[in-house]
């Protein structure tokens, strides 16, 4: 009887051990953290005037004068905070390509928080910062938005040097 009772107890403890070593699945959880992200931005962008939306990433899309931005959802690291302006500058050439990388790099010596570079055949801009709470980027967002048109002026600029 008692092999059979020590049995019963390894078991129930390997079983005990299995279940807490398993990883737990946040679906739903990560889920209702980036809706809530979507919706605060979108809000947010609605007050400003925007009209935005979700793309199939999941990031909030809207547009200003006649561009296209988003801001990246990232549930999991709430106090990261991108606004990004893709595709702003076409490359059609390496010879285009190395002056888009040389003005990108002097964009960005001398613009804050703004990082310019390429994707594929495209150049990109955005404007990275951390907030400490996720809502703070409320109170940065215009002066954010302002600093990445800065930073694509100085580029565009030193592109047609």
């Amino acid at each position: 009887m008692r092999a059979s009772s020590l049995s019963l107890r390894t078991v129930a403890l390997a079983i005990a051990c299995a279940c807490f070593a398993l990883p737990v699945h946040a679906g739903p959880k990560a889920s209702a953290e980036k809706q809530e992200l979507q919706r605060m931005y979108i809000d947010f962008l609605a007050q400003e005037g925007y009209r935005a939306s979700t793309d199939d990433d999941g990031d909030v899309t809207f547009k200003k004068e006649g561009g296209n931005y988003f801001i990246s959802v990232m549930e999991d690291d709430k106090q990261f905070f991108r606004i990004v302006f893709p595709n702003f500058w076409t490359i059609e050439s390496e010879q285009e390509r190395t002056k888009v990388k040389i003005a990108a790099d002097a964009a960005n010596g001398s613009s804050k928080v703004v990082k310019i570079f390429t994707v594929r055949d495209d150049t990109w801009a955005a404007v990275e910062i951390f907030v400490a709470d996720p809502a703070d980027f409320k109170k940065v967002f215009t002066r954010a938005m302002s600093a990445l048109d800065y930073g694509v002026q100085n580029f565009v600029g030193r592109m047609k040097e």
